[in-house]
């Protein structure tokens, strides 16, 4: 059997592939909504339930839509994990999250009967597969405490809620509404009775295909409870536009903004003549567009704040050029370069406004050897889709409006004649062998090691994800289809990921003479237009780093919104410096700090005086 991987195009291409969409419960807000989508780990105030949330795992924080599993849930799973509302999420190799810690989390007011649950799934938006939603409430009489755990004995042992979905009739379960325009589905459920204080627990559920499964909690009160009302920072555009021709206005309001006595903060990326806001402070401002000679990435940003807290969104715009008038922009082909396999083969996904798949080619470009390469393969497909289309074309629009591919891993977009019916783009990859490894033979083993995680292999199941013992399990095929070193391994799989150090280092002296570091960028999480960049910098020297300086910058437009683990300058180039208590790197340690940007990040190279 052939492995199939759909990538939207707007998305980084799967820089860490165990996930292949992403999502959380934002209304009522769940803890990872409240502490992760809204208020970021750099924007938790001393002394709050974020700050207090994110204390131990601070990079963490910002994997808030990527609680997952690949299991059947609270419904099937024996015996149940440890930790209740991350479900023991693979993202955290099984242990517990920033929203299993018992803290005193804000709460949403919460009446019995009919409510609506809403998940954002805007971080990889999947409709075609997803299966249904479950919820179960704590038991009457539960009292909430801060410090202790969340436990399944606290929850009633069935789901006061099931609803299933099928895209294929999305309308047939009223109670399950699909919003795909805002990537959000809105779920009707009746609440039970309940007095004071509970926690709902959520999953959205997947099919077959994957067992692909997101789970949270969401903290309530009924009879009028509640805390102090959180602050959301809320942008409006008018019109709700998300590409610009040429020059133009758009109006932005902050008016529907959550919390008391709010003042606001308007800026606008890239810094530059042609982008220019009306008021930078007020609730409301215009932000007015020359026109461009090459399309280009906007965002505007908006922090509200009050004296308790603040919190930071924000919203992108293409901007295309006058020329490229009857041209629809559906993103950019990748936004992450990726060297694919000889026998893999390449198509182009388009979703129409009414759900409906068209693929393009009508055949899958075949990759050989050399057109495997990461600035090979998507020329090829872009040449192969171009040359039979007139409405739809992959590449760089020029001057004229005219769209041509280039070969390039990063730069080349999908765009379709306007107006058009398309809504979203993916890539769609078949691996066409068994194993990513040189060897004709297929490796044997007890476990996969599926990027990172180690997870149990299927007996039974020939291909994709299936269910198995009690336990969710991958196939031999699908596990051989990852890129090396991933695969089928005789137990405890590593991650290639995390970054480790010796037990016992060995005696060093302290220089301040340059020692030899690694430094390398890395894509940990990727969604839309947006992606949390990471950087380690590993000595691997004998010799301790007494202060650091690092360098880098991407062949696009690229904005950082907000940064962690040190001081970072500049806009493209980027200059980043130790945040104080990081400044000394010991002989064979590493540190690693992280950002939050817009915009593709493409391959990268970090380089400074340290860096080898």
């Amino acid at each position: 059997m052939r492995k199939s991987l759909m990538l939207c195009s707007s998305l980084a291409l799967l820089a860490s592939a165990n996930v292949y969409s992403h999502g959380l419960m934002s209304e009522p807000a769940a803890r990872n909504w409240t502490c992760g989508a809204v208020t970021k780990p750099d924007q938790a105030q001393p002394g709050t339930a974020c700050a207090e949330a994110f204390a131990d795992d601070f990079n963490g924080g910002y994997q808030f839509m990527s609680v997952l599993t690949h299991d059947v849930g609270r419904a099937g799973v024996e015996p149940l994990p440890d930790n209740v509302c991350g479900f023991d999420s693979e993202t955290w190799s099984g242990g517990a999250t920033p929203w299993d810690k018992p803290i005193d989390w804000p709460t949403n007011p919460m009446s019995a009967g009919e409510q609506t649950i809403t998940w954002n799934i805007s971080w990889g938006p999947h409709y075609d597969d997803t299966e249904e939603f479950r919820y179960w409430i704590t038991k009457p009489g539960f009292q909430y405490t801060v410090g202790e755990a969340l436990s399944w004995d606290d929850f009633e042992s069935e789901a006061f809620c099931v609803l299933e979905y099928d895209d294929s009739n999305p309308n047939a379960n009223p109670l399950v509404v699909p919003d795909k325009g805002n990537s959000l589905f809105h779920t009707t459920c009746t609440v039970p009775e309940r007095d004071g204080r509970h926690v709902i627990y959520g999953e959205w559920g997947r099919n077959y295909f994957t067992y692909e499964r997101f789970h949270g909690c969401i903290d309530v009160e009924f009879n009028g409870g509640g805390g102090p009302v959180p602050v959301v920072a809320d942008i409006q555009m008018s019109p709700e536009v998300s590409t610009v021709t040429g020059a133009g206005q758009v109006s932005l309001s902050a008016a529907n903004s959550q919390g008391d006595d709010l003042s606001y903060q308007w800026s606008v990326s890239p810094q530059s003549a042609a982008y220019s806001l009306s008021d930078s402070t007020g609730v409301d401002t215009v932000l007015t567009l020359s026109d461009t000679d090459s399309e280009q990435t906007v965002t505007v940003s908006l922090e509200a704040s009050n004296a308790d807290s603040s919190s930071i969104t924000s919203v992108t715009i293409d901007h295309l050029p006058e020329a490229a008038s009857n041209w629809d922009s559906l993103g950019a082909l990748t936004d992450t370069a990726q060297t694919l396999n000889a026998g893999d083969t390449v198509q182009l996904r388009l979703v129409t406004e009414g759900g409906t798949d068209v693929y393009l080619p009508d055949n899958a470009v075949v990759l050989s050897q050399e057109s495997a390469a990461a600035s090979a393969w998507t020329l090829a497909l872009a040449e192969a889709v171009n040359e039979l289309n007139t409405d739809v074309r992959i590449g760089v629009v020029d001057s004229d409006g005219d769209v041509a591919p280039v070969a390039s891993a990063t730069e080349n977009r999908v765009y379709a004649q306007a107006p058009t019916q398309y809504v979203s783009a993916f890539v769609v990859v078949d691996s066409g062998s068994s194993s990513s490894s040189s060897s004709s033979s297929t490796p044997t083993g007890s476990y996969c090691n599926w990027y990172g995680t180690e997870t149990p292999l299927c007996e039974d199941t020939q291909s994709g994800w299936g269910y198995e013992n009690g336990a969710s399990c991958v196939s031999v095929t699908t596990c051989n289809s990852q890129p090396e070193p991933f695969g089928v391994v005789e137990g405890n799989a590593s991650s290639s990921s995390s970054s480790s150090s010796s037990s016992s280092v060995s005696s060093s002296s302290s220089s301040s003479v340059p020692a030899s570091a690694n430094c390398a960028h890395t894509v940990s999480n990727s969604w839309g237009n947006g992606f949390i960049g990471e950087v380690t910098i590993t000595n691997d020297s004998d010799t301790d780093i007494n202060g650091w300086n690092v360098q880098w910058e991407y062949d696009q437009n690229v904005a950082i919104t907000n940064s962690w683990s040190a001081d970072i300058t500049g806009n493209n180039p980027y200059q980043a410096s130790a945040a104080g208590y990081n400044q000394t790197i010991a002989a064979g340690q590493s540190i690693t700090f992280g950002f939050q940007a817009n915009g593709s990040p493409g391959e990268v190279q970090v380089t400074g005086d340290i860096c080898d």
